[in-house]
């Protein structure tokens, strides 16, 4: 199943696409800014992400190039929290288990620092807990993030 998808580090180029997965619907609806403001913003963040080496992102693409997924890794020492995105015609097919496995197996390569990765999940996203515990991943507490209740399951990876 998983050969229909391609995994890369994103490029400039991957910057419409990952924004029309993640934003464009929502900044329709809820934005009071023009789509191009809006637009714009998002682009300047995801500038700053490619660029810095404390982030990285990789881009999951079906075999006609458009962005189905992204998995991004905001770095801080040995430690790395994991953000998993699948758009919703890929979710619950398993995909999300084998992208987290190959984007691990391409940030232990690139980041040889990394030991420890991180994944905050909501209480009731069953889906991801189920996809990190079948990839070993273990709960280790609840913890408040970014103002929001979390299950914390980390990872050793080194």
């Amino acid at each position: 199943m998983e050969q229909k998808y391609i995994i890369n580090k994103a490029k400039k180029d991957d910057i419409v696409g990952i924004y029309n997965l993640l934003h464009r619907e929502f900044v329709k609806k809820y934005s009071p800014n023009s789509e191009k403001e809006e637009f714009e913003k998002h682009k300047k963040w995801y500038e700053f992400w490619l660029k810095s080496p404390y982030h990285i992102i990789y881009v999951i693409k079906n075999l006609s190039g458009e962005v189905v997924g992204q998995i991004r890794y905001e770095i801080d020492g040995e430690i790395s929290i994991i953000s998993i995105y699948l758009d919703r015609v890929n979710r619950g097919k398993g995909l999300g288990k084998t992208f987290v496995e190959r984007s691990i197996e391409e940030l232990k390569i690139e980041r040889k620092d990394v030991k420890l990765i991180v994944a905050y999940i909501l209480e009731e996203n069953d889906i991801s807990k189920k996809m990190f515990c079948n990839f070993n991943f273990l709960f280790s507490e609840k913890k408040n993030y970014n103002g929001i209740e979390h299950l914390i399951y980390t990872k050793k990876i080194r």
